[in-house]
């Protein structure tokens, strides 16, 4: 099987972690070469990230790295507040970049982001752009409208959608509600979603294979298909919680064919980008 990991960082000085150093106890670029060669990781969406101070500089970073590493397919992270101009998306475009991050916390900055993607839609459907969102449920009932203009460009969200974590499994019910603003963008056939930090959904963190994701696992099969998830390690940040090799192995995907979990754990990330 060649997989394709549809949500990871890399960082210059390294993500910090909980214990203020990378959780992958070294370079993180040389670290992630040696998991993808043993896991056989064909390519990666590297998701950027500057939403911090400390993180300044992460677009310029993965242009660099992009030009290194065949392997990497970046998305520049885009800060609601200052979005990219066509001019600044050509650049990135020339530099490797495959799509553009958006970080959506609330209504408020889904909407600035919302206004920014209408407006450069003509731009990001030429390239073909993967959109690739973390964003809550809240910020996710925003976006239908300038999300439905983007039918060229392939939309992920990250992180199941970020239901929340739970202590227990919710009933389908409570899963299916908390995921509504999410699961009412499945009419939009270029819209789907990460199986990644499945760890954000467990009390505690560390409790692989993170029972409470399930439910919402579930939600997102009966929703989506297996023919728009797509899993993600989110390597190094998961690291904190759980090793590499348990992001390999999401709950909820136990019953599917070999064909179905082949395209989740990897094929249609190489559809996506065209490889």
């Amino acid at each position: 099987m060649d997989r394709a990991d549809a949500h990871l960082h890399l960082f210059a000085d390294g993500y910090p972690g909980r214990y203020g150093r990378s959780p992958a106890g070294g370079p993180e670029v040389a670290l992630y070469e040696d998991l993808r060669r043993e896991h056989r990781i064909g390519r990666a969406l590297v998701v950027g990230y500057e939403g911090e101070p400390r993180f300044a500089g992460n677009n310029d970073y993965l242009a660099g790295l992009a030009r290194t590493h065949d392997w990497i397919a970046p998305v520049g992270y885009v800060p609601a507040d200052a979005p990219p101009t066509d001019d600044t998306l050509r650049r990135w475009w020339s530099a490797g970049f495959v799509g553009v991050a958006g970080y959506l916390a609330d209504a408020a900055r889904a909407e600035r982001f919302a206004d920014w993607l209408t407006a450069a839609a003509p731009a990001l459907t030429r390239a073909g752009a993967v959109v690739s969102l973390n964003a809550t449920p809240a910020a996710t009932a925003r976006m239908g409208p300038a999300l439905a203009a983007l039918d060229g460009c392939p939309v992920l969200f990250s992180h199941l959608g970020l239901p929340g974590s739970r202590p227990t499994p919710p009933a389908a019910r409570d899963a299916a509600e908390a995921l509504a603003p999410l699961r009412a963008l499945a009419r939009l056939p270029h819209v789907g979603v990460k199986i990644s930090g499945l760890y954000a959904v467990s009390e505690p963190s560390h409790a692989w294979p993170h029972p409470a994701a399930r439910p919402f696992v579930d939600v997102l099969l009966d929703s989506f298909g297996t023919r728009r998830l797509y899993w993600g390690s989110d390597f190094p940040p998961s690291l904190d919680h759980v090793s590499f090799a348990q992001t390999l192995d999401p709950v909820g995907l136990d019953d599917l064919s070999p064909t179905e979990r082949a395209d989740i754990l990897g094929a249609n990330l190489h559809r996506a980008l065209q490889t």
